[in-house]
């Protein structure tokens, strides 16, 4: 019974939720309606597809970097083809040595192909063992 300092007492499941718990549980529900369209979307064939392409493109890479030329390059008469075979080496950065070389003339030591934008520290020494350097193009 209610005294007239006390106020009356409600039920709190009778109560509007508060914002932050209506929030709550609008989160709880796009995690599952997530999860389970995840589910459906990755069936286990479809992740063993996903899982083949992954690797295949992890293979393709890994081929890219770890190749090895059969004999050294000649960095001032190499074609885009040759370069291509050093490692780390594709066709953009390919024609972009050649494009230096010729604008800058014959490369005289490999240090000078940093001055290319996106010819590295890195990736002159894993090509340094593949290339020698003759003065005549």
């Amino acid at each position: 019974m209610p005294t007239a300092n006390s106020s009356p007492r409600t039920d709190p499941a009778a109560l509007p939720p508060r914002p932050r718990a209506r929030f709550r549980l609008l989160a709880i529900l796009a995690a599952v309606v997530l999860y389970l369209g995840l589910a459906l979307w990755l069936r286990p064939g479809s992740v063993a597809r996903l899982s083949q392409s992954l690797s295949d493109f992890r293979d393709s890479v890994s081929r890219r970097i770890h190749k090895h030329p059969g004999h050294p390059i000649d960095l001032n008469s190499a074609t885009a083809e040759e370069l291509q075979q050093l490692p780390g080496v594709g066709p953009s950065l390919a024609g972009e040595i050649i494009r230096f070389r010729r604008q800058s003339g014959p490369i005289r030591r490999p240090e000078d192909l940093l001055a290319i934008p996106r010819m590295t520290r890195r990736s002159l020494d894993r090509i340094r063992p593949y290339i020698v350097l003759d003065s005549s193009p």
